[in-house]
């Protein structure tokens, strides 16, 4: 195994790639960018197969195939859903609109006839895909950001992580609460999902813990896991369900026993970074791990040797990997805005990288089924259907320390007047008032000392 990239840099999005995932058959790749656009490559050669998409009036920030890879659905921070031909690049269904803001995931349910949605509005909706008719929705509880969402198996229930520190598990018919809220959590919930046979649910969290749940019950069943010094960004259970792998701030990865909370496996070193996103392989016998220092690498999941890697080429950090259905190829998406596809085995580059988007990609996530594409964005969560994308009402979210910017780049306060309008270029690394400090190459601060709104504005100029 050599680390060495077997496809890409795949070039042509002309700003950061947010999104990216493998067709199910594992012969295209589909990503989505801040440059507001969506495009389809062929995953040998890197050669754009379909796109650009446009439509969208904002950064593109999921994407994902429909089960059968003839449709795409696209969620996007101008408030939307779409969904398009994966060959033409067509619209067949949307804008969906309803959302109050940014929509940062989208899914297909694993039946195909629904679609799930999450936003910063802080609900949840479940849409027909053939009729549009709302299913299941407004979810509302959580009372900031939805940070994560993600379906059982059996397409049956949702649940979902937020800012405001709990987990909820939503029936996915009736958008009704079967568990929660989990509130064990001190922070941020960053990562969650379901355990393969549906009956636990795993979370990671800014408080550095990562804990087991009862998915009907909501009891603690395992945890908290505690040995990561840091934010743990990304959790996921092993095939088998009897592992839980997680990636941390503290630059380290760890596999734990989900039943016991040991560790078995790490920490892995290597990462000189934040590992941002993890991943079992199909088989369970591999973790592929997405670093902040520009890096891929393949671990052995029991030994915790390297297999492969550092794969590199990525000029800025990685912030969603995943392996093919096959377990064949690893798909990496970085915020240098390229999409890049590696052989697993040998490390040679497969295609990419994939160019064109206008800003970062943050998510390259593996759908089986393909039927659903899960969104969440800041504080709401939606499900949409995906051919007539009708919805019902949303809920109003007020101006706070965490209120997601307009499409526009205005900062809205609790009536939806406009505040102040911030330049594209300083979004992603906006200094939020109780801040303390923003990770990057920059961070832009806002000093509101002698900020004034209204008809006496013009008053800070002499201030």
């Amino acid at each position: 195994m050599t680390g060495e990239t077997e496809a890409g840099p795949f070039t042509g999005h002309t700003h950061s790639v947010r999104s990216v995932g493998f067709s199910p058959d594992g012969q295209r790749i589909v990503s989505g960018s801040h440059d507001r656009t969506i495009r389809v490559w062929n995953a040998t050669t890197g050669e754009t197969e379909a796109g650009p998409f446009t439509g969208h009036t904002y950064s593109v920030s999921s994407v994902g195939f429909s089960p059968d890879g003839q449709r795409i659905v696209s969620g996007s921070s101008d408030r939307t859903i779409r969904v398009w031909n994966a060959t033409t690049g067509e619209t067949e269904a949307g804008p969906f609109t309803g959302h109050t803001y940014s929509v940062s995931s989208v899914g297909f349910l694993p039946d195909g006839q629904r679609i799930v949605s999450g936003s910063s509005d802080r609900t949840i909706r479940v849409w027909n895909a053939m009729t549009g008719e709302t299913e299941a929705g407004l979810f509302t509880g959580h009372t900031d950001s939805v940070r994560s969402v993600g379906f059982s198996p059996d397409g049956q229930r949702i649940v979902s992580g937020s800012l405001d520190r709990t987990i909820r598990v939503w029936n996915a018919t009736t958008g009704e609460t079967e568990a929660g809220p989990f509130t064990e959590h001190r922070f941020s919930v960053t990562s969650v999902g379901f355990s393969p046979d549906d009956q636990h649910i795993v979370s990671g969290s800014d408080d550095g813990t990562i804990r087991v749940w009862n998915a009907t019950t909501g009891e603690t069943e395992a945890g908290p896991f505690t040995g990561h010094t840091h934010s743990v960004m990304s959790v996921a259970f092993s095939p088998d369900g009897q592992r839980i792998v997680s990636g941390s701030d503290d630059l380290t990865i760890c596999v734990w026993n989900a039943t016991t909370g040991e560790t078995e496996a790490g920490p892995f070193t290597g990462h000189t970074r934040w590992v941002t996103s993890v991943g079992f392989s199909p088989d369970g016998q591999r973790i592929v791990s997405g670093s902040n220092d520009r890096t891929i690498r393949v671990w052995n999941a029991t030994t915790g040797e390297t297999e492969a890697g550092p794969f590199t080429g990525h000029t800025d950090s990685v912030w969603s990997v995943g392996f093919s259905p096959d377990g064949q190829r690893i798909v990496s998406g970085s915020q240098d805005r390229t999409i890049r596809v590696w052989n697993a085995t040998t490390g040679e580059p497969e295609a990419g990288p994939f160019t064109g988007h206008m800003s970062w990609a943050r998510s390259v996530p593996f759908l089986p089924d393909g039927q659903y594409t899960v969104a969440s964005v800041h504080v709401s969560i939606r499900m949409l259907n995906t051919i007539t994308g009708k919805t019902e009402t949303t809920t109003h979210v007020d101006f706070t320390d965490h209120s997601v910017i307009n499409e526009e780049g205005w900062i809205c306060g609790s009536n939806g007047e406009l505040l102040m309008w911030i330049p594209l270029i300083h979004r992603e690394h906006l200094h939020r008032p109780s801040n303390i400090w923003v990770a990057g190459k920059y961070e832009t601060r806002m000093d509101l000392s002698t900020f004034v709104h209204g008809q006496s504005w013009t008053t800070c100029i002499n201030t």
